[in-house]
């Protein structure tokens, strides 16, 4: 991009037609111009979810997030690789350290750890993870953040937390990032802006309004500044979901469809982060949540199927408009 605003894709790994298709999605992402391949961290997610991308058969299909995003690296050489994000509550943090400073080697630094606190009850208790208050997994993610980054950076680091314990734990080999891997916070509970603000890199939002996003963002600088750290330290991410044609009716269809599945409302009672229509529709869409403040914009096709003409829009009409400075 010519500005300072990257764009990611966000593939759904859940329900995808194939294998294959997800890497070579992956392998034409990077080469047409995006920054980043972001990959969901669920084990299932709700039928609702399913139903609201098409699959009608029943399955709950979701392939692994970190095994996927060691495929992705193996087959490209430049673009980042993203969770968005992995709930710490469900993972345990020092297994989790070891695997993302394990990615960054094998990608030669190339990894952003996006965090949460998990929001989907029933894959927690289906696979025998206790499922705690929402207070008691904001202090599990945050205490956990801070055993990872732990692990990351010191030789035998040890730990005596609330949730998290280790002993003259040895991490190496140690991420190719320096200091770390980025660690981004997802969530737009207060505990979780202040959590960012305080030790995060980033915040990258799901169903935020740009006139929410702005908001947040200003709350995050807000809270950084107060304790010492330099605002800019925290990059703003965004995700979008997009249904983009030549032909507006279809791609509107698309997004009703998406949006009364998933979120079980109207679509013209939903947020801007939907952003639906033809390329230049998408265009100012966009543009919203530059101006709000992203600096990573990334965008989550409605339908696996038409991740291909997805890119193809994407290739020939909107990133060469942000290439060419707007």
């Amino acid at each position: 991009m010519s500005s300072s605003v990257e764009f990611g894709v966000n593939f759904a790994t859940y329900g995808f037609p194939s294998f294959p298709f997800l890497l070579e999605s992956s392998i034409r992402a990077e080469r047409i111009g995006f920054d980043a391949v972001w990959v969901l961290d669920h084990l299932f997610l709700p039928d609702r979810v399913y139903k609201a991308i098409g699959e009608e058969s029943g399955r709950r299909d979701a392939l692994d997030a970190w095994i996927v995003m060691a495929a992705i690296a193996t087959v490209t050489r430049s673009v980042r690789i993203g969770s968005c994000v992995t709930p710490i509550p469900l993972r345990n943090p020092s297994l989790l350290a070891k695997t993302v400073a394990t990615l960054d080697n094998l990608s030669n630094g190339r990894v952003i750890l996006g965090v949460g606190a998990g929001w989907f009850s029933q894959e927690f208790r289906s696979y025998g993870i206790g499922w705690d208050s929402f207070q008691v997994r904001v202090a599990k993610t945050i205490e956990g953040v801070i055993v990872i980054r732990k692990l990351w950076i010191e030789d035998s680091p040890s730990y005596d937390g609330r949730f998290y314990k280790i002993h003259n734990a040895p991490l190496w080999p140690k991420p190719v990032q320096k200091p770390h891997p980025p660690i981004y916070f997802g969530g737009r509970s207060e505990a979780i802006l202040r959590a960012t603000g305080e030790i995060g890199d980033g915040w990258i939002s799901w169903a935020v309004s740009s006139s929410e996003f702005k908001e947040k963002i200003s709350v995050i600088r807000d809270i950084a500044r107060r304790i010492g750290r330099k605002p800019e330290s925290v990059k703003p991410a965004c995700n979008l979901i997009v249904s983009v044609s030549d032909d507006y009716d279809e791609a509107r269809i698309t997004a009703e469809r998406y949006v009364t599945h998933f979120f079980g409302r109207s679509l013209d009672d939903i947020g801007d982060f939907i952003v639906y229509g033809e390329p230049d529709d998408c265009i100012d869409g966009i543009e919203k949540f530059i101006q709000a403040g992203a600096l990573h914009v990334a965008f989550r096709p409605m339908l696996n199927k038409d991740i291909p003409r997805f890119l193809d829009i994407f290739e020939k009409k909107i990133i060469p408009y942000f290439k060419s400075g707007r």
